[in-house]
């Protein structure tokens, strides 16, 4: 399988602007280095405008556009949670990443293919991080485009399985630094404290810039 390569700088940027409780998260891209096409490696994270809880986030559905994405791939995207998903002593990838994950696919297969792009989870376990990188499968995205409109939201949905995700092989490297864009304008990328202007239908422009903390004022 692909080894996925981050970048120190934008990992610990993207842990201290995060809070512990509500999910905050962000599009990734890179490249495939010239001369290893087993690697990916991570140049940026997207904070679009969000709005999340301590189970999931809500992004617009417009993927980001900028310039500097042009000559970039789409890698996937990073979530933090409160903490990892046990089931049988085994971390897990949680459902509702896997309904996020393939509606990105469903919404947009022209830029999502649905095999590169994985699911990076920030857990925050006691005083420290912990990084999982997961694909979703094909039996995955199937089950994430069933269950997406499900009613009752993902409690209801059945048949949720280890055969769903598969862990990647991620590595953390200061050989290379990563920037970030964030929205331009506007409430920046955090909308938790005045959800009512969130919408996934809304649009947005990107900037590269320092993206502000949780609690900014």
């Amino acid at each position: 399988g692909l080894t996925y390569v981050l970048p120190k700088n934008i990992l610990s940027k993207f842990i201290v602007i995060a809070d512990l409780r509500t999910q905050i998260a962000g599009y990734l891209y890179g490249v495939t280095p010239p001369d290893n096409d087993q690697v990916r490696e991570i140049r940026c994270i997207v904070l679009v405008p969000q709005v999340g809880n301590h189970q999931s986030v809500t992004l617009p559905k417009k993927l980001p556009e900028h310039d500097l994405l042009k000559d970039l791939e789409p890698l996937g995207w990073i979530h933090t949670q409160p903490n990892e998903i046990i089931q049988q002593g085994v971390q897990i990838l949680p459902a509702t990443d896997v309904i996020t994950h393939s509606g990105i696919v469903a919404d947009h297969p022209q830029e999502w293919k649905g095999q590169d792009e994985i699911v990076i989870t920030t857990s925050f376990t006691q005083g420290s991080c912990s990084l999982t990188a997961y694909n979703v499968t094909d039996t995955g995205l199937d089950w994430g485009k069933k269950n997406r409109n499900i009613a009752g939201g993902v409690a209801n949905a059945e048949g949720y399985s280890s055969s769903c995700f598969e862990k990647v092989q991620m590595l953390l490297s200061d050989r290379f630094k990563g920037f970030f864009l964030v929205p331009h304008g506007g409430l920046d990328w955090n909308y938790n404290f005045q959800g009512v202007k969130h919408s996934v239908g809304m649009d947005y422009t990107l900037k590269m810039d320092t993206p502000e903390r949780f609690y900014a004022e």
